[in-house]
């Protein structure tokens, strides 16, 4: 099973993801429930690192393992990340609805102070 944390600040925006895991849903021909989530999260977290004026840590270092946090970025980007959370998380929930056996969301929130 394919876990995935999702950590939200304040406003409910991204602010951490980590993904760990396979799915396991078709191991000779691929699957697509592990494939859909890691196109997803890996998108996601290249978009946001590829941004001048934000700083983003992580990286995939081994098979099944993914971490991404947003360390800081633009006071004027607040609207754009909910934009892309909201997508992010549609996405994985459309995903665990139709593989329900495949992928754990957590959802998290962070007291900011925000």
């Amino acid at each position: 099973m394919i876990a995935v944390v999702v950590a939200l600040d304040g406003q409910g925006a991204l602010n951490r993801m980590n993904l760990s895991g396979h799915a396991g849903y078709w191991s000779r021909k691929g699957d697509p429930a592990c494939a859909a989530t890691t196109l997803l999260v890996r998108s996601v977290a290249k978009l946001v690192a590829s941004l001048d004026g934000w700083t983003v840590n992580g990286g995939a270092r081994k098979l099944g393992k993914l971490t991404m946090e947003i360390e800081s970025r633009p006071v004027d980007s607040e609207d754009w990340l909910r934009g892309v959370t909201d997508t992010l998380l549609q996405g994985l929930a459309d995903i665990a609805r139709e593989y329900p056996n495949s992928i754990n969301l957590k959802l998290e929130k962070i007291n900011d102070g925000s």
